[in-house]
Order: structure tokens, then sequence, then C-alpha cells
């Protein structure tokens, strides 16, 4: 009786924690939202028909993906052509299961984005996609997560950048060598359509694909690439520089570790920002990816598919806003 007194209120908890974990999601998914539709606007902002309707239409196309009864309560689009910025603000009602015994059927989520129209809306960006395809990606579904974390990052870009005049992507996958490499190109849809069917097999050796995606970055092909695009013409610039490169393992041999860290101390000193993501990784892989962060912020340590899929979501989150021009 006393254990069944003590398990009551645990359960409660657990699930109030459940309740207030949904709703935590459904606003990180709404903050991509607003910045998306902030950054839309702000293209848009010399279209007086269109300043009336960007913000319903962007929202009608996603409804899909905040989750089942999460109601949009309001969505407000202003644009302050004095200042020359727009503001994007949301707000929903997301559905309880737990709380609904303590009467709150729901909870309130709001968010709200100020993207620049002074100038460039976007900065230009340049990411390169660095991923562990070797065996072990095989063991429970890892290589599917990856698929499906790796497609919702790029997608997020894409939508972010319909045109494909910021954005720059490219590819190299690896296991004891490189399996698929897509050079750097405009848009994510090349970059998508291998990342769709990527495979796992072999061993695990890092080093000549760090190494070939940091040349790509690093070459200043990227810069001259994006100073020839017209969007540019007769405007400064900042390029910004992603790597985003993750394992599920340790190298097979030392020698790999070693060289990979003088790989990413070379990237990290010439301006590459580098994401790394370990996924259920032994000790070896773990300290590899974390000597390679640009720092503590940019190292994810998944221990489940979730937490997978949660730290893609917060890289992308974070590059669409180094380009976005967000005030706020």
């Amino acid at each position: 009786m006393m254990f069944g007194i003590t398990l009551l209120p645990i359960l409660v908890a657990i699930g109030v924690a459940v309740d207030y974990s949904k709703a935590a999601a459904v606003q990180q998914k709404l903050a991509g939202t607003v910045d998306s539709i902030a950054l839309a606007a702000a293209r848009h902002h010399d279209d007086e028909e269109l300043r009336q309707t960007i913000g319903q239409k962007f929202l009608d196309a996603n409804m899909g993906v905040y989750g089942p009864d999460v109601v949009i309560q309001n969505l407000t689009v202003e644009f302050n052509d004095e200042t020359k910025t727009v503001m994007v603000k949301i707000t929903a009602e997301v559905p309880t299961h737990v709380l609904q015994v303590a009467g709150i059927d729901s909870q309130i989520v709001a968010t709200e984005s100020t993207v620049s129209y002074d100038g460039h809306v976007s900065e230009p960006v340049s990411l390169d996609l660095v991923l562990d395809v070797s065996g072990s990606m095989n063991w429970s579904g890892k290589i599917g997560t990856l698929r499906t974390a790796a497609t919702h990052l790029l997608d997020k870009l894409g939508t972010a950048d319909p045109d494909g005049i910021y954005v720059r992507t490219g590819l190299v996958t690896y296991y004891s060598q490189i399996r698929e490499t897509v050079p750097m190109d405009w848009g994510i849809d090349h970059t998508r359509s291998v990342v769709q069917d990527l495979y796992a097999s072999g061993g695990t050796a890092s080093t000549t694909a760090v190494d070939l995606a940091g040349g790509w970055l690093t070459s200043g092909a990227e810069q001259t690439a994006h100073e020839a695009q017209p969007v540019h013409e007769g405007e400064e610039f900042e390029l910004h520089r992603f790597m985003i490169f993750m394992t599920d393992g340790d190298n097979n041999y030392s020698a790999d570790d070693d060289a990979t860290e003088d790989l990413c101390d070379d990237l990290k000193a010439d301006g590459v920002e580098v994401f790394t993501v370990a996924f259920q990784a032994p000790s070896g892989g773990r300290e590899l990816l974390e000597y390679c962060a640009s720092s503590e912020e940019h190292y994810f340590d998944a221990d489940n598919s979730a937490d997978f899929l949660a730290a893609f979501e917060e890289i992308g989150d974070r590059i669409e806003s180094a380009f976005l021009r967000i005030v706020e």
C-alpha cells in the first residue's frame, strides 16, 4: 500500500513533465515557423497584397508539423517601414493529458521573431554535412533516423531560401573510406536526394571525409561563388560556413582521431563553425566530437533517436538564424 501511495505522485510528476515537454517541443517548432515567415515577409516587403496573406499561406502549408490537436490561436505579421523590420508573432494552444486531472486542458505557447529588410534580408551560408554511415548505423534503425534528421534540416534551409540564392550545401558520407560525395552547390535538392538513400556498412575512419568537406569550405571557392550571386552585387556580406560532423562509433585506428583533430583545428582557425553530434557513441567517438566542436554549445550527445532528431533540429534553427538577419 505504501508503495502504491508513493508511486502515484511519481507517475503524476512524470506525466506533468511529459505535458510540459510536449508544449516546449511545439514552441520550438513554432520558433522555426516565425523565423521563416518573417524572412519571407521581409523579402516581399514591397508587395502590399502579399503582406496581408504571406503569413497565413505559410502557416496553412505547415499545419501538420506541430502535432495533432495543436490549435494556432493567433498569427500577426507587422511591418514597420520606419525601422525596416517585420515582426511575426504566433500563439498556439497545446492539449494536455495528465494536467487535465487538475482542470488544465491545454497550455498556451507563444513565440515571435523580428527580421530586418534594411539592405540584405539574408547573409549567405555554405553548409557541409559529414555523416558516418558505418555498419553500426544499422543498429536500432539509426540510419533511418539519420536520413530523417538530415532531411528535415535541409528542408528547413530550403524553406528559408526557396530560390536557392543564399544557401549552398554539400555532403560527404564515410565508413572505413569515403562512400558518397556531393560537391557544394546551390540549394538543398542535390544533397537531399542523396541523404534520402543513405545506407550503412563497413568500418569507421573519419579523416578523409573531414579533410574533403573541410577543403571545400576553406578553399575560397565558396566565397567566390557567393560573390557572383546578383543578390550581393554592390553590397557587403558575411559568408557563414558550417560543418555538421556526426558519428556513432570510434574510429578503427587511433591515428584517425589525431588526424581528424588536426583538421578540426584548421577548420575552426579558418572560421568554419563546426557542429558535432554523437549518436549513442562510445567514449572515443564522443571525445573526438567534443574536441572538434567549435564550442561546448556546438557539441550534442544523443542517447536515442529523439535526442538525435532534436539535435539536428536545434542545429538547423541556429544555422537558419545565422543567415536570416534576425533582429530578435
